[in-house]
């Protein structure tokens, strides 16, 4: 594990700011790039004029801090496998969007929700072999502009590694792989540390989230069952050097900074002393 890039979550920070502070705040913090968030409240993003996508680049390239990832959650509100054709030409446009998106913003990862149907939707095998058809309109979209495409493991649908490997090994390119939330395998009763050490090939991006038994946000570190420690200590040995998203919800508190700060402080704490240190001394060059 060589130096690890740590990025922060758009809902981690105060949403009353613009995004020149938001990415100073962000860097100010520690954190090496930008999470952002494309839910369904901002799908409007899609449309942005390029003196929009030049504001935020202009605060990238000004902050230092990278657009790395985007947590493409409207697909929660938009499966690809529900058995309304209408919110599956939504997903698919969606998708679509979000890759165009990514490819003029610079943003590497697109992280995928891995959920089959809407939340009132029973999941079936044809749901599931919807999905699965989204997913390789989406792999081949995606590797047209050069995007990585990351399934992640969700609170309901799809739950465990090995649901996503097999679905990576059906699609089978190189533009869709995984970008696991250790907490929500945790709060499903995996066994995280095997899971990883089993997908590690497949591996673009890691959600770092504490959580509990059925509770899968909000979770301040340290009070929930996630073994940081263990997860770090087995990604180190397999040689993992890919980035890691503190995945938060301040729901605009005042204090985000503060919270951001010491939620940093947290997780390198819990990491191997030869990473922690190779971490801030990368920061530390970042500022410079």
């Amino acid at each position: 594990m060589k130096t690890m890039k740590l990025g922060i979550y758009e809902k981690a920070l105060p949403f009353n700011k613009d995004i020149e502070s938001i990415l100073h705040l962000t860097a100010e913090a520690g954190y090496s790039f930008f999470e952002i968030s494309l839910d369904k409240d901002r799908l409007s993003r899609f449309q942005w004029s390029l003196e929009q996508k030049a504001t935020w680049l202009r605060a990238s390239l000004n902050s230092g801090v990278n657009f790395y990832n985007m947590v493409l959650s409207a697909h929660r509100e938009f499966p690809f496998g529900s058995k309304e054709a209408k919110i599956r030409e939504q997903a698919l446009q969606i998708m679509e969007q979000a890759i165009d998106f990514s490819a003029s913003m610079g943003i590497r990862t697109i992280q995928i929700a891995g959920y089959y149907t809407l939340e009132h939707e029973k999941a079936t095998d044809d749901s599931k072999k919807r999905f699965l058809e989204g997913m390789y309109q989406s792999a081949e979209l995606a590797g047209k502009s050069g995007v990585m495409l990351g399934i992640e493991n969700v609170d309901r649908d799809i739950i465990s590694i090995e649901q996503m490997k097999q679905i990576i090994e059906e699609v089978r390119s190189p533009w869709f792989k995984m970008y696991p939330d250790v907490g929500n395998l945790a709060a499903h009763h995996f066994d995280v540390k095997q899971s990883l050490v089993e997908s590690i090939d497949h591996i673009i991006g890691i959600h770092l989230k504490d959580t509990k038994d059925g509770i899968f946000r909000r979770v301040p570190y340290g009070e929930g069952i996630v073994d940081f420690k263990a997860v770090f200590e087995v990604l180190f040995e397999v040689g993992y050097d890919g980035p890691f998203g503190l995945e938060m919800w301040n729901d605009n508190s005042e204090n985000s900074l503060e919270i951001i700060k010491e939620a940093r402080k947290w997780i390198l704490d819990q990491m191997p002393q030869q990473a922690r240190s190779q971490n801030l001394m990368s920061n530390m060059i970042i500022k410079k």
